[in-house]
């Protein structure tokens, strides 16, 4: 496992801050004040500020001992250091697990959905989200991402577990002639450069266009998952 931080009230860079704050909005929007919540992965404590005001009870769990601190100091919440790969935790014991940018990190990511699996209740939920990508495979830009699952084998993994999988895509809306431009790398002859420099550096003129929905018409970031309807297995 291989570990990265960010902490959207530091970090400098306005996009990532924009991304990160749309899926912590979105997770927010999926609680529920009765939920028992895990968040898997806490990192500096940043998201977790804020869910473990908003739910019945919560625990944390964070691989890498500084961040473990970090999050502890931050939050005073219950925070356990832990593998999301072999998690602490009792069979259905949460109705809400939030697990947002970490399958990538594991390696062995399979071995962090089944654990999620097994911790949730039989009429829970969670939400999870991975970078987006058609096939999966190491990050060529990200040496944290040891292995960025593809859309279809993440969908089949908790599908195979899961009754119930929505699938939502975190994306900048494009025309199809803005995305024929975008893939042949014709965006500066096209007049679009400004547009996508200005995403690049975060620009709000252009995070505002940042959706999270169904479709995913234009650039995809992320793939957001939200299971449901537990299978039992074995």
């Amino acid at each position: 496992m291989t570990l990265e931080r960010l902490d959207i009230h530091t970090c400098e860079d306005r996009l990532q801050v924009a991304l990160h704050r749309a899926r912590y909005d979105f997770a927010l929007e999926q609680l529920r004040p009765s939920d028992a919540v895990l968040e898997i992965g806490t990192g500096l404590g940043v998201f977790t500020e804020e869910i473990c005001r908003k739910c019945a009870s919560y625990t944390g769990v964070e691989y890498e001992e500084a961040s473990w601190r970090a999050t502890v100091e931050r939050t005073r919440a219950n925070v356990i250091r832990g593998d999301a790969r072999r998690l602490p935790f009792p069979d259905n014991q949460f109705s809400y697990i939030v697990c947002l940018e970490v399958l990538e990190h594991l390696g062995d990511w399979r071995a962090g959905v089944a654990e999620l699996h097994r911790c949730l209740k039989p009429d829970g939920r969670a939400v999870v989200s991975v970078p987006w990508r058609r096939r999966g495979g190491k990050s060529a830009i990200n040496e944290y991402h040891l292995y960025e699952p593809g859309e279809h084998e993440l969908r089949g993994a908790f599908e195979a577990l899961f009754g119930e999988v929505k699938v939502l895509y975190q994306y900048f809306p494009e025309t199809r002639w803005m995305t024929l431009a975008r893939t042949l790398r014709l965006r500066r002859l096209a007049g679009l450069a400004g547009r996508y420099k200005a995403l690049a550096d975060g620009l709000p003129s252009a995070t505002g266009e940042l959706r999270i929905g169904p479709v995913g018409r234009g650039m995809k970031s992320g793939l957001i998952l939200v299971p449901a309807k537990k299978k039992v297995c074995g």
